[in-house]
């Protein structure tokens, strides 16, 4: 336990000049112990629940959703959820009922939105952040990882995007109309209207691999990473997670049945999962 206390860091603020202004981790982690360790430790600073995670396999990159990654995406990204609406119906048993529902399904099939992916789920955001490359290079050690906490309530209130009963009532897609204008699609578009402050959300979860993930989103069309908000600090912390110890954790996480199967519910993954079992 003396070695993870001397892991901890103060909470500053970094400037990097390729990577814009970010937040320095509180925590070093290098098992799930120690995860859960630094998790309650925020739960005893005082911080206000609830709390999301998501989490990076590579600590360079960014809280910015994938069409707002550069201009060109950001500018086709209404364009390409149509697309995708055009063919996607073929390979559906059941269709998506609204444009909340394409979205989050196009989300989760690769097409760039303005969604950021985050989980209630701390351990899923964990295994996320352990994953590996698909090709990593032989002889490579993995970058550190990170997960980022979320405190969507402070989220809300700092960009005045939202403000409910109490901490744990938070907009739901296709429920509050505070939502609608966040929608990509033209028809919702308000002609000369300003970027939407980010704003996290609750949504149905009415896919195997958004409920299997515990999922929640933020979402914005500004192009400024959430931890480059002036005000971050009031709403994000950061984990680091140890580039040499994310084996260990991966198979830590496995006996605690967070696994690959789990995470990505497809035939494809049960069945790789039974050939390991017997190889």
């Amino acid at each position: 336990m003396g070695g993870f206390r001397r892991a901890v860091r103060t909470w500053t603020r970094l400037a990097l000049p390729e990577r814009g202004c970010v937040l320095e981790p509180l925590h070093r982690i290098s098992s799930v112990a120690e995860y859960a360790s630094a998790l309650r430790s925020l739960g005893a600073s005082g911080l206000q629940r609830p709390f999301w995670f998501r989490g990076h396999r590579d600590d360079s990159y960014r809280l910015s959703a994938s069409a707002l990654r550069s201009t060109k995406l950001a500018g086709n990204e209404g364009v390409m959820l149509k697309r995708f609406m055009q063919d996607a119906r073929s390979f559906l048993v059941d269709a998506p009922s609204n444009d909340w529902e394409w979205l989050f399904l196009a989300q989760h099939h690769n097409v760039p939105t303005r969604l950021l992916d985050w989980s209630e789920n701390a351990l899923v955001s964990l295994y996320f952040a352990c994953e590996t490359a698909d090709t990593p290079l032989e002889g490579t050690t993995p970058p550190d990882g990170d997960v980022w906490v979320l405190l969507p309530t402070a989220l809300n209130n700092a960009m005045n995007s939202w403000t409910g009963q109490h901490p744990e009532d938070l907009p739901m897609f296709g429920v509050d109309s505070t939502l609608e204008k966040y929608h990509p699609l033209p028809r919702t578009a308000i002609p000369g209207q300003e970027p939407r402050n980010p704003i996290a959300a609750l949504a149905s979860r009415s896919f195997t691999r958004i409920a299997n993930q515990w999922g929640t989103f933020t979402i914005t069309d500004q192009m400024t990473a959430l931890e480059d908000n002036p005000a971050a600090d009031s709403f994000l912390r950061r984990l680091a997670v140890d580039s040499t110890a994310k084996a260990d954790i991966l198979d830590e996480l496995r006996s605690l049945g967070i696994e690959e199967r789990i995470i990505y519910p497809d035939l494809h993954r049960l069945g790789q999962r039974v050939k390991e079992i017997f190889q």
